[in-house]
């Protein structure tokens, strides 16, 4: 398949490897059933890389063989970038071997494939864009209904359109940064980047037992809090942009409370999830034994296998800065409370136009049925785009190409809203 000394010359050279593996003390065998290696492992440090003996080894990573023919590939496609999206298996004690280093397995799957192939396909670094990275924070009192939150939210730019920025499940408005300093996108529009109560700066509801309950957040929950800062900051109308769960929040307030808004941008979220998902378990990363190393390494594995190295690690980062569980307590909306195949025909597009965005690396852009490119069929006028070279991550993993590919969209949604204020 390739030659295994080079990759065992890269994972013993690894620096990453190094930090993320702490100080395990294990042998773990890693890759295709019938040419797998074992990778003996001392506090923390590969000591050797060789084809798998006869000792039984503490953990196994494997897979079928098709996942690593479409892996081992300069551009692997979704579901061959990751373990996690490829149905690799973990055999032993996952949570003393499994969760804590995942972001280290993971890390093994891109040796691997750099190993297999002479260039590995990778965007260049972001450019510095700090002449205009200028974005300025302020907290507000919202209300949603009864409840009260004192909600963080920057804002950037100076154009005559509000544009409200909401993240993916368990992020903030770090997410947005690029966005937020992105020239063109400061000349069309004001841009208000918000954390959700619990995210980022946002603490949790005020006079609320919090500690004492579940976070698990509802679709009216989610829109109320959205409304109640549209309110407060006493916004004209705003174009609202959501991803990933943001992008579900989009779906559901042009269906529900539209109101308020001129346009909706959904940008990977789904018509509804489809079977595989419905029953998709939130509970170890509630769980207080799983580590948030963990999802450390299921966000580096769903950003884009082809985005700059550096966004991807800063992305995973946010979500390990972030409060454990928001990321459960969002997904149980975005897993659970959304279904566009029941409620699309509420969508007035004539009114307040929609455009549903997703990357031709996410898992909403395979799905014809279930996933982004099936809202049109739900939901007339509603305008799908498929963002090419882009992941579930856009915003944070490769803002460049996202900033370049939204403009021209950009200016399409103002000229629709454009279009409906003269019905």
């Amino acid at each position: 398949m390739f030659d295994w000394d080079t990759f065992a010359r890269l994972v013993l050279a690894d620096r990453e490897v190094r930090v993320r593996l702490g100080r395990l003390d294990a042998r773990v065998r890693f890759g295709p059933d019938d040419s797998a290696v074992d990778l003996t492992i001392a506090s923390g440090e590969v000591l050797s890389v060789e084809p798998a003996g006869s000792l039984a080894p503490d953990l196994v990573i494997a897979a079928p063989e098709s996942f690593w023919q479409g892996s081992l590939v300069p551009r692997p496609g979704y579901g061959h970038a990751s373990l996690t999206a490829g149905g690799a298996r973990f055999e032993g004690d996952f949570a003393k071997f499994g969760a804590p280093y995942f972001p280290a397995w993971e890390k093994l799957l891109v040796l691997m494939r750099r190993a297999a192939c002479s260039a590995v396909e990778q965007h260049p670094p972001v450019p510095d864009r700090r002449e205009s990275d200028d974005a300025v924070g302020r907290y507000v009192y919202v209300h949603n209904g009864e409840r009260e939150a004192r909600i963080y939210y920057e804002t950037a730019g100076s154009g005559p359109v509000p544009l409200m920025l909401y993240p993916t499940a368990g992020a903030d408005t770090r997410q947005w940064r690029h966005l937020l300093a992105y020239p063109a996108l400061r000349e069309r529009f004001t841009m208000i980047a918000v954390d959700p109560p619990g995210h980022g700066k946002s603490l949790m509801p005020l006079g609320e037992p919090w500690w004492e309950q579940t976070y698990s957040a509802t679709r009216d929950e989610l829109m109320g809090w959205v409304t109640g800062l549209v309110d407060t900051l006493g916004l004209d109308r705003p174009v609202f942009m959501g991803c990933s769960v943001g992008g579900q929040l989009a779906l559901s307030l042009a269906a529900y409370r539209p109101e308020q808004f001129r346009a909706f941008v959904s940008m990977n979220g789904w018509l509804r999830s489809p079977p595989s998902m419905q029953n998709f378990d939130n509970w170890p990363y509630r769980d207080p034994a799983t580590p948030l190393d963990y999802l450390m390494g299921r966000v580096l594995g769903t950003t884009s296998p082809i985005a700059p190295e550096d966004r991807r690690q800063e992305t995973a980062w946010i979500y390990m800065s972030n409060a454990k569980g928001m990321y459960a307590g969002d997904n149980d909306y975005f897993m659970n409370a959304h279904d566009l195949a029941k409620d699309g025909h509420l969508i007035d597009t004539a009114a307040r136009p929609l455009f549903v965005l997703a990357g031709d690396f996410d898992r909403t852009s395979l799905s014809d049925e279930d996933g982004a490119a099936a809202v049109p069929k739900y939901v007339a006028g509603a305008q799908y785009r498929l963002l090419k070279d882009l992941g579930h991550f856009a915003p944070s993993d490769d803002p460049e190409l996202l900033c370049q590919a939204l403009v021209p969209i950009m200016d399409e949604v103002l000229a629709s809203c454009e279009a409906a204020a003269a019905r």
